[in-house]
């Protein structure tokens, strides 16, 4: 029974990630990470390193990309959970719109992905230890992502 509860836990935090993220609360966005975190983002750039970072650093550097947007919607689906004792892994496919007005041609950029991601049981329940996304494929207009790191850095 354990194992069910313990699956559900880290279902509900892949949920809470996208949720957070469109919802833009990311008081409670924050509360899902462990701090500090294992992120690997080399998947969406190479240019990225993977890092260990503090919870604050990932939320602020998520924020000020994704405040740039005028909405997101992120959809992760089938989440397949594996279990070892006070840690886990999961690896769900994900779908993310990113709208942004003003540019020129489409509003829309869309990325489609694969998250495999690591989990810990801490006091009070599970976090998201470490955060891998790799873009299996994109679509609309990329100008729209541009922009938004561009607005979110000050490079002019």
């Amino acid at each position: 029974m354990r194992s069910l509860q313990d699956e559900f836990a880290i279902r509900r935090l892949m949920d809470r990630y996208g949720s957070g993220v469109d919802e833009r609360d990311w008081e409670a966005w924050s509360t899902i990470f462990d701090d500090p975190m294992t992120t690997d983002f080399t998947g969406i750039d190479p240019a990225f390193t993977p890092a260990t970072v503090s919870r604050a650093d990932h939320v602020a550097g998520t924020r000020s990309v994704i405040d740039q947007f005028d909405a997101t919607q992120h959809m992760i689906t089938n989440v397949q959970v594996s279990l070892e004792g006070d840690e886990a892994r999961a690896r769900a496919v994900m779908r993310a719109e990113h709208w942004l007005s003003g540019l020129r041609g489409p509003a829309r950029y869309t990325m489609f992905g694969v998250y495999e991601n690591g989990f810990k049981r801490r006091t009070a329940g599970w976090v998201i230890s470490s955060l891998s996304l790799r873009v299996t494929r994109d679509e609309g207009n990329l100008d729209v992502w541009a922009e938004a790191i561009r607005r979110a850095t000050g490079d002019a």
